[in-house]
């Protein structure tokens, strides 16, 4: 029979596993000498962006991220919280905890996985400066219409340029009847 200490391991491991499936990623952070407080203060932060944050002890993360223990290596040491993020837009999360990390020194980012594929603090703080989704969807729309706008007005000055002529040469036969 196993001992009540063991089930409560291997539980708190499945959860990290099913929370790592249904993810889109994960931040690893370190939360050493952080306070109680600011952890819920950035608990209810991510919880707008749809991300969740998970404190469990390092060798219960090493069993759970088994498949990824090699790219995660470096992110588990010390006192370390993983957010998982279900959101699809993900730099909104990366946006909210780069932030919070500014206004608290102390919390360090050490990675995550996209993809599982290790992201450096480096990749991430590169992501977080990226415009939202939808801006970027909006950058997309006008650089594809760019174009078709061009020609659209290139057109519409042929057909101007056009009636011009016209207009001129119906002035010019009015002012020799005359």
């Amino acid at each position: 029979m196993k001992h009540i200490g063991a089930i409560v391991r291997e539980k708190i491991v499945d959860e990290l596993k099913e929370n790592l499936e249904q993810s889109e990623g994960c931040f690893f952070v370190n939360f050493n000498k952080v306070k109680a407080l600011s952890i819920s203060q950035l608990r209810n932060n991510l919880r707008t962006t749809k991300a969740k944050v998970y404190v469990a002890k390092n060798s219960l993360f090493s069993k759970a991220f088994d498949k990824n223990r090699d790219n995660i290596a470096n992110f588990i040491n010390g006192e370390t919280a993983v957010i998982f993020v279900y959101d699809k837009d993900i730099v909104r999360t990366a946006k909210a905890l780069v932030d919070f990390a500014k206004e608290n020194e102390i919390l360090k980012i050490q990675g995550g996985l996209l993809d599982n594929k290790a992201v450096s603090p480096e990749d991430l703080n590169a992501l977080a400066k990226l415009p939202p989704k939808e801006i970027l969807l909006g950058m997309a729309v006008s650089g594809l219409a760019s174009p078709i706008t061009g020609f659209v007005s290139t057109l519409n000055q042929v057909i101007l340029k056009f009636l011009w002529t016209v207009e001129e040469i119906k002035k010019n036969k009015e002012a020799n009847k005359k």
